[in-house]
C-alpha cells in the first residue's frame, strides 16, 4: 500500500475510533420511577400501545385517511383515551414532572384530531406538513419523558 494511502486508512480508523462509546461505560442518568409491579406493567403495556397507535396513525395519513388518523390517535393516544385505557391510574404514580409530560402528549394528540379533520378537507399539502408537526409534538413529549426518567 502506497504511504499516502496507509496514512488516510490509518487517520480513518484512528477518527472513528475516538468517537466509539462503550454502553457499559455509559452512566444511566434518568430518575429512577419505583412503581407497584402491577402499575410498571399497567404502564409499559400501555406505552407499547401508543408506539402501536403512532404506527398506525402514520399508516392512516400515508393512505390518506386523515378522519381515521383522528380517530386512531383520539381513542388511543388522546384525552379520550384516559379513561378507557386505565392511565389516569397509572399516571396517578407519577412525579409531577412525568405528569406534565404525559398530559403534553395526550393533549397533542387531541389537537391532531382537529389538524386531520381540517386536513381532509384541504387540497394541498399545507395540512399535511401541519399533521406531521403535530405527531411530532407527540413524539416530543415521549422522548422527553423517555430521556428524563426510567422504571428499571
Amino acid at each position: 500500500m502506497r504511504p499516502i494511502k496507509t496514512f488516510a486508512v490509518l487517520a480513518v480508523v484512528a477518527i472513528a475510533g475516538s468517537f466509539t462509546v462503550n454502553a457499559a461505560d455509559m452512566q444511566d442518568t434518568r430518575e429512577l420511577i419505583q412503581l407497584p409491579p402491577e402499575i410498571e406493567s399497567k404502564m409499559l403495556i400501555n406505552m407499547r400501545d401508543h408506539i402501536g397507535t403512532l404506527d398506525d396513525v402514520i399508516s392512516a395519513v400515508q393512505e390518506g385517511a386523515y378522519d381515521k388518523a383522528g380517530m386512531i390517535a383520539e381513542s388511543r393516544l388522546g384525552w379520550s383515551s384516559l379513561v378507557r385505557r386505565g392511565d389516569q391510574e397509572v399516571a396517578s404514580h407519577w412525579v409531577a414532572p412525568m405528569q406534565r409530560m404525559a398530559d403534553a402528549m395526550y393533549r397533542t394528540a387531541s389537537d391532531f384530531v382537529i389538524v386531520a379533520q381540517n386536513a381532509s378537507v384541504e387540497d394541498n399539502k399545507g395540512g399535511y406538513k401541519k399533521m406531521l408537526g403535530v405527531l411530532n409534538g407527540v413524539t416530543s413529549a415521549c422522548r422527553g419523558c423517555h430521556e428524563a426518567f426510567r422504571v428499571r
